[in-house]
């Protein structure tokens, strides 16, 4: 059983990587092209042509790492592009702080795009986007781990705002001076499949902390393990049945009920064989903390606590090495649905092109 689990745990840098490129994907950046200037710009025209090239140049740059993640290449291929971006980010800002003095001194995009810049570091660097931290996690008490979880998905919902955020400087920028520039609207395909995963991390990690407490035959953490699941996937059927209608394809939401429904059902096979082991067990660490008596009577006893140990174990570790080989194959499913899901619905515009727009 621990095997199984060790490999499952092995696998979820996945979901790390899938989270990181919903952000990358949708960050309108600067670079450290030569096209901003000390000096200042001549024309609006020039500011956001400027503007939209740099944008473009990022964009583009994370093709090829979003690709490694879509197509599940090498995960070290991956964190190490991860690792590029984020240095290539705060090299960015310094220059823009720097150089880009902004249109006629009003800063406004320049301020808004370094501020959601900082906050995707800040993100990358403080943990929010590592979604395979199940064992680290599994670690730490119910009570520490509800609370590691509702920081990160706030964390979460925090980088969105400040993305939609940047889109209504951008709006507000082009009402200051005459011009419309073409921002998101609508339903925001990225921040819908980073909330998906969430839903998929949240209960993964609960499922490992309830494994975590079987093997170390914790009936305290067991108990508080199983109310915890019970909390995750309640929210897991609230927030499918709210997101089913945003998009039509409801492959993914699909896919997290379906998987939430597994784990969530193991409970009541698990549950009555977990308190039989438990008992076993405890009475088995009681018999060896008596005092040595070598007659024939306590042999028998003891040996007997120890049969009866013996088939309470089995029976309950040859049914969680069923589930954990069946759960391999829907964790497995659930990358390949995802991956799916965004090959399908993200589209990535020349924005250069479509920068702007005439009335």
């Amino acid at each position: 059983m621990k095997k199984a689990t060790t490999a499952i745990c092995q696998k979820n840098y996945l979901l790390l990587l899938n989270c990181f490129v919903l952000f990358l994907f949708i960050l309108p950046t600067h670079s450290n092209s030569q096209e901003i200037k000390s000096a200042g710009y001549r024309t609006l025209k020039a500011y956001i042509d400027d503007f939209a090239k740099n944008e473009l140049f990022i964009k583009k740059s994370l093709i090829e790492y979003s690709n490694s993640i879509i197509e599940n290449q090498l995960e070290s291929r991956s964190l190490a592009t991860s690792t590029r971006i984020t240095e290539k980010l705060k090299s960015i800002n310094a220059n823009i702080k720097q150089n880009d003095k902004g249109f006629e001194k009003n800063t406004l995009l320049r301020d808004s795009f370094i501020k959601m810049n900082e906050k995707t570091i800040e993100c990358l660097s403080n943990g929010t986007l590592i979604m395979n931290d199940y064992t680290s996690q599994s670690q730490n008490s119910v009570t520490e781990i509800s609370q590691n979880l509702k920081e990160r998905e706030l964390a979460l919902i925090g980088y969105f705002e400040e993305l939609k955020q940047f889109e209504k400087s951008k709006k507000e920028f082009g009402k200051m001076n005459n011009i419309n520039i073409k921002n998101f609207s609508g339903n925001n395909v990225l921040e819908y499949n980073a909330y998906q995963n969430v839903l998929f991390y949240k209960i993964n990690v609960i499922d490992e902390k309830l494994n975590t407490s079987i093997i170390k035959v914790n009936k305290d953490e067991f108990i508080a393990s199983i109310n915890a699941l019970d909390n995750v996937y309640q929210e897991v059927l609230l927030k499918t049945s709210q997101y089913k209608s945003i998009f039509n394809d409801t492959s993914l939401n699909s896919e997290n009920i379906a998987y939430s429904n597994f784990i969530y059902s193991q409970k009541k096979k698990i549950i009555p064989l977990f308190n039989d082991f438990a008992n076993e067990y405890a009475a088995l660490q009681k018999l060896k903390k008596m005092p040595n008596n070598n007659s024939k009577e306590s042999i028998d006893r003891y040996n007997l606590a120890v049969k009866s140990y013996n088939l309470k174990k089995n029976a309950l570790f040859d049914i969680l090495d069923i589930i954990q080989k069946n759960k391999k194959i829907m964790y497995n499913n659930w990358f390949v649905v995802n991956r799916t899901f965004l090959k399908n619905n993200i589209k990535v515009t020349d924005i250069y092109e479509s920068y702007t727009f005439n009335d």
